[in-house]
């Protein structure tokens, strides 16, 4: 009983320091999250900004992966070396659990009002929890083994890619194919079920003005740019592992070894090339 009245007191702890502008833990970055926030580029309000469905003559919905490693999406969304070079995923933990921003249990948004995470489950989404067995001897050299057991919050290094889920569609008024982030999800490697599933769930739309107020590195000129950027503008490097299909079935699930490869190609092909087969005859 003690034991669990400590992890509650120490994640309360860790929460209210984190609310005052904190490091996650003492010494482990150079910088503070709550200083790199923009807080001029943040309002808090957001609209969904998609094409409404009678505007809508053609669509596909894609799952997009952004694996940590590549080096350059690592070096660009998991460094947290300043203010300039802030991980995405202490990002992600400033929204939650200060400006309040929400996460979901699921990709499907239609139904929000189900899958909305509460404050606790956030919180032991973000809290790793981790045994671990210390070995020691005695004076007279008997072996005893200590069993440990620690709490924190999960760290970049926890997380092992970000999935992106877009919707790719024809704007029948301008012709156009436009492409819109609806989510996106931090994955992290679950023991239990030996694979790697997404941690939650977030809103785009509802993230981008936070996004917006963090400055990230930009690898192509020397322009300033921001997370909501990175984003926007595609600067990461990423596989499509999943289009809609009435199968519901993965890239992996469908293909082995190197079709895994030629089957994205050819999604990608077949996404560039549905703007002008509209206009063949």
């Amino acid at each position: 009983m003690r034991y669990y009245i400590f992890i509650l007191v120490l994640m309360f702890t860790q929460l209210l320091a984190y609310s005052q502008g904190g490091v996650n833990s003492p010494g482990l970055y150079d910088y503070t999250v709550s200083d790199c926030f923009l807080s001029e580029n943040y309002s808090g309000v957001f609209k969904p900004d998609t094409v409404a469905p009678q505007n809508q003559m053609k669509g596909t919905r894609i799952w997009r992966t952004i694996s940590l490693d590549n080096p350059q999406n690592k070096e660009l969304l998991n460094t947290n070396k300043n203010c300039t070079e802030v991980g995405l995923l202490e990002i992600i933990k400033f929204g939650l659990l200060v400006k309040q921003l929400n996460a979901f249990g699921s990709d499907n948004f239609a139904l929000a009002y189900k899958t909305r995470m509460s404050e606790k489950q956030v919180l032991n989404a973000l809290t790793y929890n981790d045994t671990s067995v210390v070995l020691s001897f005695d004076a007279d050299g008997k072996e005893t083994r200590l069993q440990t057991k620690t709490t924190r919050y999960l760290m970049g290094d926890d997380i092992k890619s970000y999935l992106l889920l877009e919707d790719w569609v024809i704007n029948n008024k301008s012709g156009e194919l436009e492409k819109y982030i609806i989510g996106w999800a931090p994955l992290i490697y679950r023991a239990s079920e030996d694979k790697t599933v997404p941690l939650f769930w977030l809103y785009f739309p509802e993230w981008k003005e936070l996004l917006a107020s963090f400055e990230a590195k930009n690898f192509y000129s020397h322009s300033r740019i921001t997370f909501f950027d990175v984003f926007e503008k595609r600067y990461f490097i990423s596989q499509i592992n999943k289009e809609s299909n009435v199968f519901d079935r993965s890239v992996k699930d469908s293909r082995k070894g190197r079709d895994i490869n030629m089957e994205n190609e050819l999604i990608k092909e077949k996404l560039r090339n549905s703007e002008s087969d509209l206009f063949q005859h």
